[in-house]
């Protein structure tokens, strides 16, 4: 005689299901989300606009020392000589004043609980993507390469890495990257748990950026 599931079993399982992939509510109330995303671009406008005003600084007296001129080994001056630094033309820290005020705006809006449109949200998603591409470019090319740390540079690192990967999991979650994304529980998983993914990529960057420079902060011990 064949097991026959019974009504009340099978919604115990889809009730089972659905705690299994409901997600962290945070990024789905409007206010919290919007502030979240408020500090961090105030955050990377200030940094953006401090190394834009250094960098002037800088050309008027090549004397000038900056700021965010530790040591030999983390120096924004030190990293301003080299072409990675003006990617397209004009110096990068351009790029973070513009981009941060997107995510600014659309913080405000959502701490305003103005409804987005999702193409907007998903354009957000596209922009931090080529934000993501630009940081790790620049990781690479400055840690690894050039030898020289820009403290500022890792300031907005550290918060272009969470604000993409917060938005993805955002969109994931409201189905804004289509239903099959939305209804899937391996993909909410890994969406509601967005910032987590991005505190392990920061200390990733964190750890390789003590173990390249391990010579100076072996001094600090």
């Amino acid at each position: 005689m064949l097991d026959t599931v019974s009504p009340k079993q099978t919604e115990q399982d889809e009730h089972l299901e659905t705690q299994l992939a409901q997600p962290s509510t945070w990024l789905l109330n409007p206010i919290v989300h919007g502030a979240y995303m408020v500090v961090l671009s105030v955050i990377g406008l200030i940094a953006s606009f401090d190394l834009s005003i250094e960098k002037i600084k800088k050309l008027e007296s090549p004397d000038y020392i900056l700021s965010c001129d530790m040591n030999p080994f983390f120096s924004c001056s030190g990293v301003m000589q080299f072409p990675q630094s003006q990617l397209f033309g004009f110096p990068n820290q351009l790029l973070g004043i513009a981009a941060f005020v997107f995510p600014l705006l659309l913080g405000v809006l959502l701490i305003s609980r103005v409804r987005i449109p999702s193409w907007v949200m998903v354009g957000l998603n596209i922009g931090l993507l080529g934000g993501m591409a630009l940081v790790v470019f620049l990781y690479i090319s400055s840690i690894w390469v050039i030898g020289i740390g820009c403290p500022w540079c890792i300031v907005v690192w550290t918060i272009t890495i969470p604000l993409f990967c917060t938005t993805t999991g955002y969109n994931a979650l409201v189905g804004n990257f289509g239903a099959t994304i939305r209804d899937s529980i391996t993909a909410r998983v890994f969406a509601s748990n967005s910032l987590l993914i991005s505190v392990v990529l920061l200390f990733v960057v964190y750890v390789s950026i003590v173990i390249r420079f391990w010579g100076y902060f072996s001094t600090l011990i």
